[in-house]
């Protein structure tokens, strides 16, 4: 079946002299719009992705250059985020069938006269241009042979949604990688290799005999064997019989140049079938494409491994931050919520992604359902029905409520709580979801984990991803997700009812006490049942992070369980032991516990983790630990944190125009420096091993105070400037 784009022509004079043209525009679909033949902006997959069956965004141009007297306005649309295929399920038209577009140009002349050009029904219509196919996910295939004949003329159809400006960075071309390497594998085909895994497509130019079809399947990864696979992305079948990320270019006898418009991938290496011609390196590069976000933390060390570890992360940002952040950019493409909420943090410290979760938080909340429940992936279009919500776990722990945790970190990370304010309403009810939940049984958990005086506190009911993606050698296994995770449904909840305190004591509301009772309650009855003095064994390291990374041990129960993080990690030989909910913890803590240099064997493991998938190759962050799921998550790189505030040890205070400076020098590391463009300005923390001193070079921004703390010392506070100090390494 082809899903052709639409294309709408629509020719009109102007015979006043123009003072000012602009163009309002937006579409339930993907977007191009040229006027005299040049595209208009600079902008890619406009409109975005939104929760279209709540509302769409607009885009506004600036066109006063580009009108003539005599003008021809063309639009191209597609399914785009609409309409293609998309999630993990590979479902397709989730919110409509149809796309539809609205337009306004506005033609202003010098006497203030303004001049409309609409869509209505006097654009002319066809869908019979060269791109014969279009699909986000599958790929596009073009015949340029063909071109739009704009026989028919258009629709009118309606749209019941809000249509209202836009609110993210733009999405626009990036990064663009040339001359790739020609791989010849052993099964005879060939496959370019970009040497980066990117998000994005393929630019190429070709010559061909009219009617001769090329074809370019985009992967992530060669198989053992040194062949292309893409079996790693693939939801079911094989590249023969599921079309995926592929471009089919049929050529009309000339030398042509040509790069999707409608369809993104995630990719390495390109398999090139039917090449018409010897296949030269310069014909072709990779375009990555995501939003526009500024960079705001530089890190560097002395350590090549560790800085790659960085590096794939930036890269795993930039492959999944389109519009929202999606797991991957290959076989789900899915707004995952626990990926964003355990990645906020390390990720507002690399880049400004303000405005990027401002939106994003609109859409969670476009898709709320009645009884406060927030879907795993968002946008979402509500309708599944109660089993396959069942089925599926939506609204897990770690997971729905990162509705309630973004809009917390983002006050703490920009001092603004505008996201409180404005989603104050939908984030209680979304809390009282969860609160349900507490002290309930089902026949699963009907006698466990036990009864007692904080039993009706615990979370026996619902279901959870729980710790996703743990080591094969500790998980519990996929069946795990029939039952209810009582110990991470527990300490979430705790969680949540505590900084819900937290923002309604902020905020001024009376219910402030209520959630912090609600917090107590629960923290009790999860150390009452899950924590005990915290001496307790297992093979699980999860069980022994997470009541200390989300606040639910203190003193000596804390101290026990840092100390078994310890043991556990030695015993594992610095394999890392945690999966999703745990690992943006585990280092941090760590060096809490007094080894920093355990977590840099942990980091730097070459036979487990990160520079593992780096000696195999990587130049993105996996989504397991393993390479056998996508090879570009972003997750994962939440383990860099541990380099900003602990290693560099730069960290917000709770105040306002204040910092916390405590870095942790790592004896394997001769260097290590962190600079942070904070809301409050330039923020570095550097220091270097000089013979036998540790050199502290710390530059604190105007306006601000901080509390600087060297190891083994009293905490100077200390004014903005710029300053040095000077401390014997400790033999």
């Amino acid at each position: 079946l082809f899903r052709s784009p639409h294309r709408f022509k629509k020719e009109f004079t102007v015979k006043s002299a123009l003072k000012r043209g602009r163009l309002y525009i937006t579409a339930c679909g993907l977007y191009e719009v040229k006027i005299n033949g040049h595209k208009v902006g600079n902008r890619v997959f406009t409109p975005g992705s939104t929760a279209f069956q709540k509302r769409v965004h607009y885009q506004t141009y600036d066109v006063t250059e580009m009108i003539q007297s005599e003008n021809t306005f063309t639009i191209e649309l597609a399914d785009g985020f609409y309409s293609s295929k998309t999630g993990c399920f590979n479902k397709a038209k989730v919110f409509g069938y149809e796309p539809k577009i609205i337009a306004q140009l506005e033609l202003v002349n010098e006497k203030d006269d303004i001049e409309i050009v609409g869509t209505d029904r006097s654009f002319l219509w066809s869908n019979d241009s060269e791109i014969r196919y279009a699909d986000m996910k599958d790929g596009e295939t073009v015949d340029s042979r063909m071109s739009a004949t704009y026989t028919g003329t258009a629709r009118v159809t309606e749209y019941q949604g809000i249509i209202c400006a836009d609110n993210n960075v733009p999405v626009i071309e990036k990064e663009q990688l040339i001359n790739p390497r020609v791989v010849h594998c052993p099964d005879g085909n060939t496959v370019l290799d970009f040497g980066q895994n990117i998000a994005g497509y393929v630019e190429f130019t070709v010559t061909g005999a009219p009617g001769h079809k090329v074809s370019l399947i985009c992967g992530e990864k060669l198989d053992d064997n040194g062949n292309f696979t893409i079996k790693n992305i693939l939801l079911s079948g094989d590249y023969d019989t599921q079309r995926m990320q592929r471009e089919e270019f049929i050529c009309d006898g000339s030398t042509q140049t040509y790069h999707p418009k409608f369809s993104v991938m995630g990719f390495q290496y390109v398999m090139l079938l039917d090449w018409p011609e010897k296949i030269k390196p310069e014909n072709f590069r990779a375009i990555a494409v995501y939003s526009d976000m500024r960079v705001t933390g530089k890190f560097q060390c002395s350590d090549s491994g560790i800085c790659r570890i960085l590096q794939n992360t930036m890269w795993s940002v930039k492959g999944n931050f389109l519009d929202v952040p999606t797991d991957c950019p290959t076989r789900e493409r899915a707004g995952w919520t626990g990926d964003a909420q355990l990645f906020f943090n390390t990720g507002n410290y690399l880049m400004d992604q303000a405005a990027f979760f401002r939106k994003w938080m609109r859409d969670m909340a476009d898709c709320q359902k009645n009884n406060g429940m927030i879907y795993n992936i968002n946008p979402s279009n509500p309708g599944a029905g109660a089993f396959m919500e069942w089925l599926s776990v939506e609204g897990g722990v770690g997971w729905g409520d990162a509705f309630l945790m973004i809009p917390y970190f983002y006050w703490k990370r920009y001092g603004d709580d505008m996201l409180i304010r404005l989603y104050w309403d939908q984030m209680v009810k979304c809390f009282g979801f969860y609160k349900k939940r507490i002290g309930k049984r089902n026949l699963f958990t009907l006698f466990k984990p036990g009864y007692g005086k904080y039993s009706k506190y615990l979370c026996t009911c619902g279901r959870d991803f729980g710790e996703w993606t743990e080591p094969d050698d500790c998980a519990p296994g996929k069946t795990s997700l029939l039952f209810p995770h009582t110990e991470e449904g527990t300490a979430y909840i705790a969680f949540d009812a505590g900084i819900m305190a937290e923002m309604a004591e902020h905020l001024g509301y009376n219910d402030a006490e209520m959630y912090r009772k609600l917090h107590e309650n629960v923290k009790q009855a999860y150390r009452h049942y899950f924590l005990g003095d915290g001496t307790f064994s297992t093979d699980r390291m999860c069980k022994y992070v997470r009541p200390c990374a989300l606040g639910l041990a203190e003193g000596e129960v804390r101290k026990n369980l840092l100390k078994n993080i310890v043991r556990l990690n030695r015993e594992r030989n610095y394999r890392i032991g945690t999966g999703f909910l745990s690992t943006p913890f585990v280092l941090g803590l760590l060096t809490e516990a007094g080894t920093p240099q355990d977590a840099y064997h942990m980091l730097t493991n070459p036979e487990f983790g990160w520079m593992q998938q780096i000696k195999k190759g990587a130049t993105t962050v996996w989504e397991n630990w393993t390479d056998d799921a996508s090879l570009n998550h972003y997750s994962k790189g939440a383990c860099c944190q541990w380099l900003f505030d602990c290693v560099c040890g730069i960290r917000l205070d709770e105040r306002e125009n204040h910092f916390i400076i405590e870095p942790h020098p790592v004896f394997q590391l001769e260097n290590a420096g962190f600079v942070y463009e904070s809301v409050y300005g330039i923020v570095e923390s550097e220091w270097k091993k000089q013979g036998d001193d540790y050199v502290y070079h710390i530059v604190i921004p105007c306006n601000c105070m901080a509390e600087v703390k060297l190891p083994g010392e009293k905490a100077r506070k200390l004014p903005a400037g710029s300053y040095e100090f000077v401390q014997p390494i400790k033999k």
